[in-house]
């Protein structure tokens, strides 16, 4: 994959539309629309940068930051184990913010600089701002739920090296630029959200963002109230109607109904996605498979008699697992089959398509070298969920679980969650909630943060980590420190920021 790196001088793209080629320019203070910004065309070709950027913040961080230190999978034992234990370091280059803050800079440049390109008017260059300020709220909205307070960068880095020694802001303050930056970007805006605008942060991306901002800080009420004012009777939004549709979600988003925002990705110009290689690859031993807890939810469900939930054969190889289980009907016992013993169990395929070739498994395994996948980032399930959450926070327990009823009965699950929890009892039908979303967000980023969100992370992790510690062999104590609940600043910041110096997150060291 491309890498776009800004630290004493900006990477100006000089590509095309599909983002080939980068080439070094100089400081922005050396800059003026006279010198580079002086067509509408440049507007495209920096977008490009930052889509180009985007990726390369989120291709795998969004599993790393958002799924793996969850109860989501288990491990395959081909990794170092740090994640999966809770002992991360700040020297893991995973928990580098880098390329974030260089998405944040190029949407800078595009804020300060687009609106003053000679010749051109606000239907020239609003779309392409909009786009900015949306995805620089969505970058700090990222960095506050990774490390909490982080630098508040706004403007053009003007070369002056000491002036980019930034210290760390508290999140209120950032919280109010992401709200700020997404008033901005709602406004600037256009109305386009299909087809491959879905590519792009566009109009409902700002609104869902909007609707995990109200969450991420439990402001209930204006969840609802935002969920509505965009997506309640919005004919572009609604749920599929099987799991077949479904599964088009993740392999045709630009049709999809329910898909909001997604990472394009090409093979051709951004190589392998690195998705692959974490939770299912077909050339590799991926360190991590579902969790035994979703699995057997998933058998539970196909052996309930009130039908059976399509996201289990859309995700994993239940035909392989047939097969490779001796052609016994699946059940929980399925999960224990070993790896590479033909199980389906070890490869996530939530993103394949059909693999003609195999009359013994169905689905597709991407390699780690070959993957090539849309990352869905937003999707009409998660902001609808998330409305389901706060209405239940509100003293609305019933209209949140006729919500999980809708989201399941488009996978062919038919039972009545009203009648698993009473509807005025509202840990239960958050719990309710939360088993949900985590059957339907799997592998896409959203676990670990939904358990910090609801303050539940100390409370699901601390018996499965000490469940862990104990297979190890090693003295079990659960989560441990609290503060791990933030991931560590990666340590060579310290190096090159010394005002942050001092202010890791504890318990984490500088280096």
């Amino acid at each position: 994959m491309k890498k776009i790196y800004l630290s004493l001088i900006i990477i100006l793209s000089f590509v095309t539309y599909s983002c080939d080629e980068f080439l070094d320019r100089a400081p922005l203070s050396d800059m003026s629309p006279a010198t580079y910004f002086s067509t509408k065309s440049d507007m495209k070709v920096w977008m490009a940068g930052i889509y180009d950027s985007f990726q390369n913040t989120l291709d795998r961080e969004h599993l790393e930051w958002g799924d793996i230190r969850s109860d989501n999978y288990h491990t395959t034992s081909y990794d170092d184990g740090k994640a999966y234990m809770n002992a991360i370091e700040s020297t893991q280059s995973d928990y580098s913010w880098k390329n974030l803050y260089n998405t944040i800079d190029l949407c800078n440049v595009a804020i300060e600089r687009f609106p003053t390109i000679e010749g051109t008017v606000q239907g020239d260059w609003g779309d392409y701002v909009g786009q900015a300020y949306g995805m620089r709220a969505y970058m700090y909205f990222y960095a506050i739920r990774v490390w909490g307070d982080v630098p508040l960068i706004t403007t053009m880095w003007n070369g002056n090296v000491e002036e980019s020694h930034i210290p760390r802001t508290p999140v209120a303050e950032i919280k109010d630029q992401i709200q700020s930056d997404l008033d901005m970007a709602l406004t600037l805006l256009g109305s386009s959200v299909s087809g491959d605008r879905k590519f792009y942060f566009n109009l409902a991306a700002a609104w869902a963002l909007q609707v995990d901002l109200d969450m991420w800080f439990h402001e209930y009420s204006e969840a609802v109230s935002d969920f509505d004012k965009y997506f309640k009777n919005n004919s572009n939004f609604e749920l599929v109607s099987n799991p077949d549709q479904w599964k088009e979600i993740f392999i045709n988003p630009t049709s999809s109904s329910e898909a909001i925002f997604n990472m394009q990705w090409s093979y051709e110009s951004d190589g392998g996605n690195p998705w692959a290689q974490r939770v299912g690859a077909s050339n590799t031993n991926n360190p991590y498979k579902v969790s035994e807890g979703i699995f057997d939810e998933f058998v539970t469900r196909l052996r309930s008699g009130e039908g059976a939930d399509g996201r289990f054969w859309n995700v994993l190889d239940t035909v392989k697992m047939f097969y490779g289980g001796k052609q016994l009907p699946i059940s929980t016992a399925h999960w224990l089959l070993p790896t590479g013993d033909g199980a389906g169990i070890e490869k996530c395929t939530k993103y394949s398509p059909v693999d003609n070739s195999s009359a013994t498994s169905h689905w597709f395994v991407y390699s780690s070298s070959d993957c090539e996948i849309q990352t869905s980032m937003y999707r009409y399930a998660d902001v609808l969920l998330l409305k389901a959450e706060a209405l239940n926070q509100l003293g609305k327990g019933s209209e949140a679980l006729d919500i999980v009823n809708q989201i399941r009965q488009r996978v062919g699950y038919m039972a009545d969650a009203k009648s698993e929890v009473d509807p005025s009892d509202k840990a239960g039908v958050e719990s309710i909630i939360l088993l949900e979303r985590q059957l339907e967000f799997m592998a896409e980023g959203k676990r670990y943060f939904d358990l910090v969100r609801t303050n539940r992370l100390m409370d699901v992790m601390d018996p499965i980590l000490r469940e862990r510690q104990e297979e190890a062999g090693v003295e079990p104590t659960g989560f441990g420190d609290p503060g791990r609940v933030l991931f560590p600043i990666y340590y060579r910041e310290f190096e090159s920021n010394p005002a942050l110096r001092g202010h890791q997150n504890p318990p984490y060291t500088e280096g």
